[in-house]
């Protein structure tokens, strides 16, 4: 799979690269959510910037925005920030805000993973 996720004391992490599928971005969600740990986390930074190819549709991130919302009702004070380089991720991570707009997570896209990284990291 390529990806890798990181789990830090109040957050965490997913670094992707080469040729991502919307499948393995919703199972990625998946197993964070599974995971006890992900009760007590304020932030998630998603590192797409090493990303070649990015066969994700509005569709899987329409599915990953339920997700997300469901989510926040478990853990409501997350900032997820999302580090791309690519016009395409970055077109679909603003269609993902659109579907979450009623949502308490906050959400930004950065054009820098050390930006997403500062703004996830600081608090509320």
């Amino acid at each position: 799979m390529p990806y890798s996720t990181t789990w830090s004391t109040d957050g965490v992490a997913w670094r992707y690269w080469g040729r991502v599928t919307g499948e393995e971005l919703l199972q990625s969600n998946r197993e964070v959510y599974g995971d006890a740990r992900f009760r007590g986390i304020r932030y998630q930074i998603v590192d797409l910037m090493n990303v070649d190819r990015f066969d994700v549709s509005s569709y899987d991130m329409a599915v990953l925005a339920k997700m997300d919302h469901a989510a926040a009702r478990v853990t409501p004070s997350v900032r997820v920030a999302v580090a791309a380089a690519s016009d395409l991720i970055r077109m679909l991570s603003i269609y993902y805000e659109a579907e979450s707009a009623d949502s308490p997570w906050e959400h930004h896209i950065f054009e820098s993973l050390s930006e997403a990284q500062m703004w996830a990291m600081s608090s509320r």
